[in-house]
């Protein structure tokens, strides 16, 4: 695939300075003597050794000498033993069918950064400039539209169904492109989309996932009009069945998906530990951006993440991977048991199938807008996300509302879930 198309303008940005540039350098010649970084003397450092405890008892401990080596400034990419496990991860779970191909910009390449959505910053900074055109889940992520946003692009949704983000949509869009992107132009020349970014998977807000035969579809279209696809996977593995759904970066025999993972669901959002994978040149461009930026992650949480990796062992993430997918199932049937009690004739809702949303549709109402209303969400002690703060098309008005059943408590639940029955049958009609 020829890259250059995809790449933004903003080449020199990503480009390390010289001194990192000189360090780096120095790090691959055996016997170098590097005088040009500005690191700290090891001995001023006040962390000797580290332990950090599970709740199973294990302890991951941290040595002396190992912690000397932790300390200074890092790789932006992250350290070589959490790639490998990464690569460990990937060949395990999607097996993507560039690992190990000829250098040609296109083989899979991957890098450690600050959670999904610091990755996603900085691999816009790398693919997106002023006038791009971002095709989006009908309903996304908040976050994401302001990355996209913050790149001076703009963002269409593309309308999805039960199944996931629906082809013939996706088509339609591509093949009538001129006719479609005039009302979101504003006066504006829009570059026609180059890339999708869409979540598979337990999809935020909505909990569907897109089927397999869905995604090759949509794998065919990205070949047809020279697609990046995006997969912003977070909860992949958060599917409740006991056969995963193939991701995109396993049909990828083109180089063109880029994936975000998070470890915020698999071990813990404070830990800020994501990695992105896919072709070498975009990977390689948008970690240099972040090597220009914090520079590398934290360390602490590098070799947190990596310690807790030994330590499992790839049957023991294996294992952790399906405690997390019967814990979040246990929890979807409990909330959806007390929505089905309290909540029926009220609302429809389609059962999550991996995730931890269950998106509600009010009836008898087109604008849920009023269940963000600040007096009313004071009196109700209630408290959901109405739909439109996912919606890519903000000239509607949305009956959906997104509740979120990962952490409250199941007492609060059985508190709650009534509370918003009343909250909403009391103020259906209301217009904020």
């Amino acid at each position: 695939m020829d890259y250059k198309r995809f790449l933004s303008d903003f080449s020199e940005a990503s480009e390390l300075y010289m001194i990192r540039t000189m360090v780096y350098l120095s790090w691959t010649v055996p016997g170098s003597i590097e005088l040009a970084s500005g690191m700290p003397n090891p001995e001023t450092v006040p962390f000797s050794s580290a332990t950090f405890k599970c709740k199973d008892g294990t302890e991951l401990h941290v040595d002396e000498d190992t912690m000397r080596k932790i300390t200074p400034y890092q790789q932006p990419r992250g350290m070589d033993d959490l790639l490998k496990w990464i690569s460990i991860i990937h060949k395990e779970f999607h097996n993507p069918p560039k690992m190990g191909a000829a250098k040609d910009g296109s083989q899979w390449g991957a890098s450690v950064c600050p959670g999904a959505l610091g990755g996603m910053d900085f691999l816009f900074q790398a693919i997106l400039e002023e006038n791009d055109v971002v095709l989006l889940d009908e309903f996304a992520f908040g976050g994401t539209k302001k990355l996209i946003r913050k790149m001076k692009s703009v963002y269409l949704g593309v309308p999805m169904d039960g199944e996931g983000l629906v082809p013939d949509k996706l088509g339609d869009i591509l093949d009538r492109w001129e006719e479609l992107s005039a009302p979101i132009a504003n006066g504006r020349k829009m570059n026609k989309p180059k890339v999708l970014v869409t979540t598979p998977v337990g999809q935020n807000p909505t909990g569907v996932n897109t089927t397999l035969e869905r995604k090759q579809e949509i794998y065919k279209i990205a070949q047809e009009y020279d697609l990046l696809i995006v997969e912003d996977d977070p909860y992949y593995y958060l599917q409740y069945g006991k056969t995963y759904i193939p991701s995109y970066q396993s049909l990828d025999v083109d180089g063109r998906v880029i994936r975000l993972d998070s470890m915020s669901k698999f071990i813990t959002p404070s830990m800020r530990i994501g990695w992105m994978t896919g072709p070498e040149a975009i990977i390689e461009r948008a970690s240099g951006f972040m090597g220009c930026s914090c520079m590398s992650l934290s360390c602490f949480s590098e070799i947190a993440t990596l310690k807790y990796f030994d330590s499992l062992g790839l049957e023991g993430f294996r294992n952790r991977v399906k405690y997390l997918s019967d814990f979040y199932k246990e929890r979807r049937d409990m909330v959806e048991g007390l929505v089905k009690t309290h909540l029926t004739g009220i609302v429809s809702w389609t059962t999550p199938t991996a995730g931890m949303y269950i998106w509600l549709n009010l009836l008898n109402t087109d604008d849920s807008m009023f269940l963000a209303d600040e007096a009313l969400c004071r009196k109700y002690k209630v408290f959901v996300v109405p739909g439109i703060d996912f919606a890519c098309d903000l000239s509607k008005t949305y009956s959906q509302v997104r509740l979120c059943f990962a952490r409250t408590t199941q007492a609060d639940f059985e508190k709650g879930i009534p509370l918003l029955a009343r909250f909403i049958t009391e103020n259906i009609s209301r217009k904020v």
